[in-house]
């Protein structure tokens, strides 16, 4: 049977997606939990998904099957709908976060006029759009959007490089271990990208060295985070935590946009249009899981009901964000370490155990 996706596309995919969402509020959420040491809250989390997408990596290795698949052959239909269900909630939950904090972003920073809620209505339907399709259409616009972020990135980054003061993030770890693990564990939502790669598995060939190539394109993608922290911390030092929207500020004090204008635009934007297709991911899995738990006859039906979740709680709970956003960052993180990563990292016994069943089978 025919894969839906190249491994070629699953490394664009973690690059062209995987970084834009974690740097627009985060940043200053970490600055205020743990100051200078607001990268080493981010590399402990990259470590905790590095971890995590190396044993799904080796899981593809010892198994053809995807997700679905190997649950149903491990735990049935019924045990295997209640896990993807889980993995329902996750996506929900980690999607409400980004898209509001795009959405203020387009309305307060981009727009001049009184902000609405029809400024943000296009990436709705653009997300719909995404959900109703195949796999398929993550893996193209991987191809063509990893060099909009790349670029993106490299504008801001070449921009911002001068003002940095290096001495305001020394010296590590001046805040203390607990103030570290605390801005760790904090900012959880915005990381556990091995559960997308374990929704990808079984949907792409895996050859020899794809797994080396997979690890690659995953830090390169944690270097980009890591880098905006240390240009972030290094640009604006104490007030740091009040930069709400890090990407408009950290280059537009460079002595070139004050004599040409604000044309680091030009790679806000290529980014901005990344993750249109990024805040698209988690609604995509979370439309595909609630078709495999109901079994949907029309394809457009669980990416309506997952858009207008996403919907409701932008508009009607608009006025409860902050209660929202401290409920997401505080209280349930156990939920989003449990399923973005320890479960994801579980799935190499299952295909230990696929592996050991396909063997005893050959012997026979």
């Amino acid at each position: 049977m025919q894969k839906e996706l190249k491994t070629r596309q699953v490394c664009l995919f973690l690059i062209a997606f995987t970084p834009i969402a974690k740097l627009f509020i985060m940043p200053s959420v970490l600055a205020g939990k743990a100051n200078e040491d607001l990268w080493i809250c981010t590399l402990i989390n990259v470590v905790l998904d590095f971890f995590t997408i190396a044993s799904i990596i080796y899981a593809c290795k010892n198994t053809d099957k995807n997700l679905t698949q190997l649950l149903e052959s491990s735990f049935g239909k019924l045990g295997a709908k209640f896990i993807v269900g889980i993995f329902f909630i996750y996506f929900i939950l980690k999607a409400i976060l980004p898209i509001s904090e795009q959405a203020d972003y387009v309305k307060l920073t981009l727009y001049t006029l009184k902000p609405t809620v029809l400024y943000f209505l296009p990436f709705f339907i653009v997300a719909f759009y995404v959900c109703t399709k195949n796999l398929r259409v993550l893996g193209r616009s991987a191809d063509i959007l990893w060099l909009f972020t790349i670029i993106g990135f490299l504008i801001l980054f070449a921009l911002s490089i001068a003002n940095i003061d290096f001495g305001a993030i020394l010296p590590l770890g001046a805040n203390g271990v607990k103030k570290i693990i605390d801005g760790s564990y904090t900012t959880l939502l915005w990381f556990g990208d091995g559960a997308y790669l374990l929704f990808l598995m079984g949907e792409f060939k895996f050859r020899k060295n794809d797994g080396k190539k997979i690890i690659l394109s995953f830090l390169i993608s944690s270097l980009i985070v890591l880098l905006f922290m240390i240009i972030f911390y290094g640009t604006f030092t104490y007030i740091s935590h009040r930069q709400r929207f890090a990407f408009t500020e950290i280059s537009k004090y460079t002595s070139v946009i004050n004599n040409l204008g604000r044309f680091d635009y030009i790679g806000i934007l290529l980014i901005l249009f990344s993750n249109v297709f990024a805040l698209s991911v988690p609604l995509f899995f979370a439309s595909k899981s609630l078709d495999y738990i109901l079994g949907f006859s029309k394809k457009w039906i669980s990416p309506l009901i997952v858009i207008g979740i996403q919907l409701f709680i932008l508009i009607f709970l608009n006025e409860y964000y902050a209660s929202v956003e401290n409920f997401l960052m505080s209280k349930i993180n156990w939920f989003f370490l449990i399923v973005g990563n320890i479960l994801p990292a579980l799935c190499v016994l299952l295909t230990k155990k696929e592996s050991k069943k396909q063997y005893a089978i050959e012997k026979i």
